[in-house]
């Protein structure tokens, strides 16, 4: 059984349901609201940590790829802007507005996926059960990789009720991209370098040859600088992952093969607990998953 293109097909669902119905609700809601620009930094913020304070390096653990003082020039601004409050010593924590702000996000997309009705209710209620032995399997799974991303998910989608929307899909396709994160960062972690570094090797590895000037436009939506990526770049050229002759940087073998190791091992570790379903169960959920996203796709045919 080809556990990557059930996978695929799972995660084609996820982003139409995603794409199509949940983020355009929250973007509305937060339009509603007036929230101010890249309002997600502390939103996401609030949904991995609750009401508990976090620090910028444990909040950098959940969403490693940033720079640490653009992330917190960003929470210090929702501070000033009463989502988030601080102790003055490093520690950030929501305030009740700043909650019941994240909160409504998260409930308006959950809201606008409920009342979908891709395909029986008894089939989502077996693709979501199956999910959910493989999710708990995947929570339960002896470290690496420490669940962190799948911990944070499981805690928010039970505090908002995400778990009853389209008979559990929805929530345990979500939990189990948490818990691919958490493969990856393990993963690529395990050889010393920055989110932002392995982000650049990424994009090379990616790409023939990039300029600079390319480069770090495909990797600067984070809010990365210039010199930061510059200074990546060197520090791939010295490991010998990448190398840059007249302005062009390009991944070397060497480079390529240091990401297709961290790949290859982060599906390695992923489709693991996948082992709890025999294949007449597997077999099952690859029906059942091309059916949901058929489902899905005729749906959204169909609101054009």
């Amino acid at each position: 059984m080809n556990l990557q293109s059930i996978w695929s097909t799972l995660e084609e669902s996820s982003e139409i349901l995603g794409d199509n119905y949940a983020y355009p609700a929250a973007d509305k809601a937060a339009e509603e609201l007036s929230l101010p620009p890249n309002f997600y930094n502390w939103v996401t913020a609030i949904w991995a940590f609750d009401a508990n304070p976090f620090s910028i390096a444990q909040f950098m653990r959940y969403f490693p790829y940033g720079l640490a003082q653009v992330n917190d020039e960003r929470l210090s601004s929702a501070v000033q802007q009463g989502y988030l409050a601080t102790d003055g010593q490093g520690k950030y924590r929501a305030t009740e507005s700043g909650r019941t702000t994240a909160l409504r996000l998260i409930n308006v997309g959950n809201e606008a996926m409920a009342p979908l009705t891709p395909m029986p209710k008894e089939s989502l209620r077996t693709i979501g059960d199956l999910l959910a032995r493989i999710s708990g399997a995947a929570f339960h799974s002896p470290e690496p990789p420490a669940h962190v991303l799948i911990k944070a998910k499981r805690d928010l989608y039970e505090r908002t009720g995400v778990f009853a929307t389209l008979e559990g899909f929805i929530a345990h396709c979500f939990l189990l991209e948490g818990h691919r994160d958490d493969c990856y960062f393990a993963t690529w972690s395990a050889h010393g370098v920055e989110g932002h570094a392995w982000e650049v090797l990424d994009k090379l590895s990616q790409n023939d040859a990039l300029t600079f000037n390319e480069l770090h436009e495909k990797s600067s939506r984070r809010g990365v600088t210039e010199e930061v990526h510059a200074g990546d770049v060197r520090e791939l050229i010295g490991r010998g992952w990448a190398e840059e002759s007249s302005g062009v940087v390009k991944a070397t073998s060497a480079g390529k093969q240091v990401r297709a190791e961290v790949e290859a091992e982060t599906e390695r570790l992923f489709f693991a607990p996948w082992s709890c379903l025999n294949e007449s169960e597997l077999e099952e959920l690859a029906s059942l998953a091309v059916r949901l996203r058929d489902g899905l796709q005729a749906m959204k045919g169909e609101e054009l």
